[in-house]
């Protein structure tokens, strides 16, 4: 009977498999209700590691979808800022603040979803942590094609000037893209450091308003 035991998920007979063949060995000689309880067992495990898939799933697209609307959002900001309406000054610290507050406010919502759909603690923080990898990579492709479509709007700006100025760079478009390596990889790295942190708060969030809900992996 113990090779009733194999009907288990892989990964729960990696932790568990052996004792729970030992308790098998234990109870033997065995009847035909270990071998129906040893097949119900495995039955519900492998339900279990379905339904897990499905939260994570659920999860991934969620996050996906808000990190999606988060992005259209800043890339019209983006656009309309730099190109539509160019400001002439300094004088954008209040667009930029709503910006960030909308990016912490989607991880937040990303952790806290994710714990509404039963996910676990490392899944709560790891949506959000995607949602603000995602947000920032692709905010700063945003930045790149706005910034060399519309390089001769976006080369009045007065900081591109005095950084052009000092960077001994051969050309605007070379300063720009130059700036723009630091920004694909610092904003990308720097939206998941943070999405993690605001995930876990979301996540921490969603478990509270949920103190009905079972135990999760």
């Amino acid at each position: 009977m113990i090779w009733l035991v194999r009907l288990y998920p892989k990964g729960w007979r990696a932790r568990y498999g052996d004792e729970l063949e030992q308790l098998v060995r234990d109870l033997q000689p065995a009847g035909p209700r270990l071998a129906l309880d040893l097949v119900r067992g495995a039955i519900g495990m492998h339900l279990q590691g379905i339904a897990m898939d499905t939260v994570r799933r659920r999860s991934i697209l969620r996050t996906l979808a808000i990190a999606g609307v988060v992005w259209l959002g800043i890339s019209v900001e983006i656009l309309l800022s730099n190109v539509v309406f160019p400001s002439t000054g300094d004088d954008d610290t209040v667009p930029v603040l709503i910006s960030y507050l909308c990016i912490f406010g989607a991880m937040f919502l990303a952790g806290f979803l994710a714990a509404r759909a039963g996910a676990g603690r490392w899944m709560q923080i790891a949506a959000g942590a995607l949602a603000g990898a995602l947000i920032g990579l692709l905010s700063a492709a945003t930045f790149a094609v706005v910034d060399n479509v519309w390089l001769d709007i976006v080369a009045q700006q007065p900081n591109k000037i005095d950084g052009f100025a000092r960077s001994g760079a051969a050309s605007m478009r070379d300063y720009i893209n130059q700036g723009l390596i630091g920004v694909a990889v610092g904003l990308p790295l720097g939206l998941g450091f943070f999405g993690a942190l605001f995930g876990l708060a979301g996540g921490l969030a969603g478990d509270r308003r949920a103190p009905d809900s079972a135990p999760r992996a």
